[in-house]
């Protein structure tokens, strides 16, 4: 009996069989790297959601003047699910962005507490808290962007 044909019958079947799970692995990589980028960039908008919703009321608040504004502006955070959001980004998102988060929901906080403190949109104070949250917002999305290109 001639051992080679079995030999390299044997060794061309390895081959096949190896080729086939090393592509089975590769496909599995992909689908999960896409998997995971796409809840990324899903717990991305909604924390950018939840901000500007709460962006939003806050910048309202600053605009009236019916006694109702700092009730507004205080509960503008939980109204909008901030906290709840940026708890589910700190599970999944890098570490830089997590950072950056925490900052603009600070700078947001600050916005907040000036406008609860009697400023108004025209003020000097309200205008300085609202471009450091703008900016802050700026840098978190900047953060995002890197983090979902990689």
């Amino acid at each position: 009996m001639d051992w080679t044909v079995l030999l390299t019958t044997g060794f061309g079947a390895v081959i096949g069989v190896g080729s086939t799970l090393l592509a089975d692995r590769v496909r599995w990589r992909r689908d999960t790297e896409d998997r995971d980028r796409e809840a990324l960039r899903s717990a991305y908008a909604q924390y950018l959601e939840a901000l500007t919703a709460a962006r939003d009321a806050i910048s309202q608040a600053s605009l009236i003047d019916s006694g109702d504004e700092p009730e507004v502006a205080r509960t503008a955070f939980l109204d909008h699910g901030v906290y709840i959001r940026q708890y589910q980004l700190e599970l999944i998102a890098p570490e830089q962005v997590v950072g950056k988060a925490k900052a603009a929901a600070h700078a947001l906080a600050e916005y907040r507490d000036v406008v609860v403190s009697g400023s108004r949109r025209a003020d000097v104070e309200c205008t300085a808290a609202r471009r450091a949250f703008r900016q802050s917002r700026e840098q978190l999305m900047d953060a995002m962007r890197q983090a979902l290109a990689r």
